[in-house]
């Protein structure tokens, strides 16, 4: 045997890489990052091919380009180049794509306009022949480059990117697509109904899209169940009135223009607004069962009192309200008498930023008063960072027995003065409480049921001691307490 054969039947008998089986090259593959994938072509000539059977596709500066790098180091001819690049090094591997297997993920986080649309378009398209179910575009310049000050949008002198929607349902009957997000481009709403019936939930934020353009692409989302929609600043007056709509989660978050919404949704469970306060109408939502609710600008203070008092009585049938309250608490107008108490609210969450010493806690008397059917609360306080002076604050705290909330929750609870006092008044009423679970850590929620606990200051371990021992002294023997 000549010394070449003899040094290829070595090399061949030490890959141990070439042995494996097709299955767990394929589950190693799905492991590594998309760029680590592309690089195990080298490895041999078994795995040559193997990461074009990579299932989730993320093309973002990092893993095409290599690195991010800041705008202001950058000229406009210099971030045109890099342009270039992007766009080539996806085609190419777009090209290899199309040869491998079912894609379950899209992801495009790169600043890309109007003049990369044939690039973009057949990249959406390869990826649906594969079998897509996940679709998700960011063409902002922050997910590009790093800079102190960007746009939201395309490029200077650069028009936005428009996403044909139809092509979700122009490469087969029946498209694979359940998940769409689209960030900062525009949106040509689709020509015909019932077309787009595989997507399930749709994310839109700085996007733009009109009421009839939205009108338009919900009558074509058959089964549609939950929609997002986040600096959307064409929307108006928004009418979901679509007798056949699904929907089940409706997210509306920041759309300044927004005036007017009018709801006619059977399957509605979950809605969460913030903004200004506009004129609702809740007209035929039966199984509205949670709500969250954060006013802001100007209408803070009158969206916190039409929180807690007109929106409880516009849904009857409501359980969950979750509040942010945000400078509004401490000077809270609430009536001293409501015409109906709200027997319906299971659950209340209210967020209190900041929750200051000044506060005279009317607010507690009232939700006493007012929710007697409440079994759970749930408040999230955000004080100041650092101890404060006690101050002689007058409170007139009437006593309101509550006869049927068990649970009670307190978050950023660091043992201030008005911390002590409120939750004193609390216990002192509670008359049913079995568990009190109290904690330093901030609590954020975060939408669609999720939260975010942010971690305590560092000096509350000194006074955690004392905290608890004081926890220990006024909590009532028969409730649990959680610290």
């Amino acid at each position: 045997m000549g010394r070449a054969a003899k040094a290829a039947k070595t090399i061949r008998k030490n890959d141990q890489l070439i042995e494996l089986p097709d299955g767990v090259l394929s589950t190693i593959i799905s492991m590594l990052t998309l760029k680590d994938a592309v690089r195990t072509s080298v490895l041999s000539k078994q795995w040559r091919f193997i990461w074009i059977c990579y299932s989730d596709l993320w093309f973002d500066s990092a893993n095409v380009l290599g690195r991010v790098v800041s705008s202001n180091s950058m000229t406009e001819s210099e971030k045109k180049l890099q342009t270039c690049k992007f766009l080539e090094r996806v085609n190419q591997f777009m090209h290899q794509r199309c040869k491998g297997t079912k894609v379950d993920s899209f992801a495009l986080h790169f600043c890309l306009g109007k003049d990369s649309a044939a690039h973009i378009d057949q990249w959406i398209s390869s990826a649906i022949t594969k079998g897509v179910e996940n679709i998700d575009l960011d063409l902002s310049e922050s997910c590009t480059f790093t800079a102190d000050h960007y746009s939201s949008t395309a490029s200077e002198g650069s028009e936005e990117y428009e996403f044909p929607i139809w092509l979700l349902a122009a490469a087969r009957e029946k498209s694979s697509v359940k998940h769409l997000q689209l960030t900062s481009c525009g949106l040509i709403a689709p020509l015909d109904s019932n077309s787009l019936t595989s997507l399930v939930t749709i994310q839109l934020e700085n996007v733009k899209i009109g009421d009839e353009e939205l009108e338009s692409l919900l009558s074509a989302c058959l089964f549609l169940e939950g929609l997002s929609l986040h600096l959307c600043n064409c929307l108006f007056e928004l009418n979901f009135i679509a007798p056949n709509l699904r929907l089940k989660r409706l997210s509306i978050h920041d759309c300044f223009r927004l005036r007017k919404m009018e709801l006619r949704a059977k399957n509605l469970a979950l809605f969460e607004y913030t903004g200004h306060l506009i004129f609702f109408y809740f007209k035929d939502v039966p199984r509205l069962a949670e709500a969250f609710l954060n006013f802001t600008t100007d209408s803070r203070l009158d969206g916190a009192a039409y929180a807690l008092t007109k929106f409880v009585s516009d849904v009857p049938q409501l359980e969950t309200l979750n509040l942010v309250s945000v400078l509004a608490m401490k000077v809270l107008n609430l009536p001293e008498t409501v015409p109906t108490t709200f027997t319906n609210i299971r659950e209340l969450v209210l967020t209190i930023f900041p929750f200051e010493d000044e506060d005279k806690l009317c607010w507690s008397n009232y939700i006493l008063k007012n929710f007697p059917l409440l079994y759970k609360l749930q408040l999230n306080l955000f004080c100041a960072n650092f101890i404060k002076q006690p101050k002689e604050i007058e409170r007139i705290l009437h006593n309101c027995p509550h006869n049927h909330l068990t649970e009670l929750e307190i978050n950023g609870f660091y043992g201030n003065h008005h911390e002590q006092v409120l939750l004193k008044y609390l216990l002192d009423n509670l008359v049913e409480l079995k568990v009190l679970a109290v904690s330093p850590c901030q609590k954020v929620y975060k939408g669609f049921n999720s939260w975010l606990y942010e971690e305590a200051n560092v000096w509350y371990k000194v006074r955690m001691e004392s905290v608890c021992e004081w926890l220990d002294a006024v909590v009532p023997p028969t409730v649990r307490l959680e610290v």
